[in-house]
């Protein structure tokens, strides 16, 4: 003979009826709501919030945590942004003082002199883009630096060409002699 449990329906349930049995429920019975004097119900959760929709900031806005603005996955906070002509300016102006500096050792004047001008420019630029919109970017001081670097290196730079033309000048007509 056969044992009865191999034959019996998929369905069978040999300890008793267990269509009343929800596993989702407690064995003790469903939750009871709380009661009681003290009981306050929960009020409403708060509305999702949603991030800004892409573009120019708006007027007065000064930077830091604004209810109901959640950055985007990646997205940049404001103000921590850096100008990339603010860097470039910043750079060339450091450039053209290095050559100025080491002129004496090496006589490298000439990629100062180029330098000089292009911080000026570039920074003026970088400048008027960035208190175009306040709260974009984070390197204004680094533009303003490479600007004045550039200006007060293009004065010098001038002053420095300015005399060596007055001194070739002076040798041509003086008849002197380097040798």
């Amino acid at each position: 003979m056969s044992d009865p449990e191999e034959t019996a329906p998929f369905t069978h349930r040999p300890y008793g009826d267990d269509s009343q049995d929800d596993p989702l429920v407690s064995p003790s019975g469903p939750a009871a709501q709380p009661s009681g004097p003290g009981y306050v119900a929960p009020s409403a959760p708060p509305p999702p919030m949603t991030s800004p929709t892409v573009g120019p900031v708006p007027y007065g806005y000064q930077g830091g945590f604004q209810p109901g603005w959640t950055p985007a996955y990646g997205a940049a906070y404001p103000g921590s942004l850096n100008h990339k002509g603010a860097t470039t300016s910043l750079v060339l102006g450091i450039i053209s003082i290095a050559s100025l500096v080491l002129t004496p050792v090496c006589c490298i004047t000439i990629p100062g002199l180029f330098c000089a001008p292009f911080a000026w420019g570039i920074g003026a630029k970088a400048v008027r883009e960035i208190e175009r919109r306040p709260g974009i970017y984070g390197n204004l001081g680094a533009a303003r630096t490479g600007m004045w670097m550039g200006i007060v290196m293009s004065i010098i730079g001038f002053v420095c060409i300015a005399l060596l033309v007055g001194l070739a000048v002076w040798i041509g007509y003086t008849d002197y002699s380097l040798v």
